[in-house]
């Protein structure tokens, strides 16, 4: 089994009247219960008379509690400089996490609150204004502001959604892509992201949320602004423009001008958090380094988990956008 996707085959096959009752008995109340998508855990929502309120998670039976603790020591730090976040809610006892499993078998749990808000993909690319893209920015820059200064053991992992990893994932996986046009595009675009290698250790590096993709980011009702940021599970040390790349990466998803897309999340960015040179020369690669990850791991984890559209759900208009990135020349996106 991989060690870089392994973990959709070890995600916890919890039910939800075993999720009810783990709710029962640590947090001292009921709730209605629904599953939600997860490629690494079994997430439930919590509906407390008919309204959602409540994530009871459980973790992925190979997940260190030194990483839940600091994805709940960087809510707070991102609930403190107003990103719109979940935070841990305390157990009877006063705990945030409590283990339910084997002392072979560890299954991690936790309770978070409930974000309020539609995931980015649900709205069409033609129906986001501008407003919803800078704003999107401009969430995850203070995201990247606020944990500027923060620093965990347990981020400092080889962790394949990493962007010092890429190339090596992509390499890795790349025999999983079957169709022969698109295996001879991932293959130009490993030779053009080549280069990275040898950059992106002289670029800023921070913990960083490294998720901000089209599911995590929520939008609130008026369709301009974000309501709220999920899942910190990707938490890692890395290059602080990855923070800006990912979520421009998802929005661009099928966007007519995908360039102007990634273009106003930059500028929300940074409003509040400026990019020297070197970080916006390279923004479009890492865009693209992003896409060819993830259609290599959809390709490799779909051979997992098959049954699983969650782990392929963006795997057709990345694709796409890889295609029509390809044909911009190496420095000509980040010039425009």
């Amino acid at each position: 089994m991989s060690e870089l996707v392994g973990a959709v085959l070890t995600r916890p096959s919890i039910d939800i009247d075993e999720a009810g009752s783990i709710l029962r008995r640590e947090w001292g109340f009921d709730g209605t219960l629904r599953p939600l998508p997860s490629e690494r855990d079994r997430n439930f929502a919590i509906a407390i008379d008919g309204v959602d309120r409540y994530v009871l998670k459980v973790a992925n039976g190979i997940e260190d509690r030194g990483f839940l603790e600091l994805q709940h020591a960087a809510m707070r730090l991102l609930s403190v400089a107003g990103v719109p976040c979940q935070v841990a809610v305390p157990m009877m006892t006063g705990a945030e996490i409590v283990d339910v499993g084997s002392i072979d078998r560890p299954s991690l749990v936790r309770l978070l609150t409930f974000l309020p808000g539609r995931p980015l993909f649900t709205i069409p690319p033609a129906d986001r204004p501008n407003e919803l893209l800078v704003d999107i920015g401009r969430v995850m820059g203070r995201t990247a502001a606020a944990l500027a200064g923060f620093d965990h053991p347990a981020a400092h992992r080889s962790f394949h959604w990493s962007p010092e990893r890429g190339l090596k994932v992509i390499a890795a996986h790349a025999g999983a892509v079957t169709r022969p046009d698109r295996r001879r595009l991932l293959d130009r675009w490993q030779s053009r992201l080549a280069s990275l290698a040898s950059v992106l250790p002289g670029l800023r590096h921070a913990v960083i949320h490294n998720d901000g993709h089209d599911h995590n980011v929520l939008v609130a009702e008026d369709r301009r602004t974000v309501s709220g940021l999920l899942d910190l599970g990707d938490s890692v040390w890395t290059v602080v423009v990855n923070e800006l790349a990912i979520p421009a990466a998802y929005a661009a998803l099928d966007a007519v001008s995908p360039l102007d897309v990634i273009d106003a999340v930059r500028s929300g960015f940074e409003e509040v958090l400026p990019l020297d040179d070197r970080e916006r020369a390279i923004l479009p690669e890492l865009v693209a380094l992003r896409m060819a990850t993830s259609v290599a791991l959809s390709a490799h984890q779909s051979r997992l988990d098959p049954d699983d559209p969650y782990l392929t759900a963006s795997e057709r208009p990345a694709w796409a956008l890889l295609e029509r990135l390809i044909a911009i020349p190496a420095g000509g996106a980040a010039a425009r």
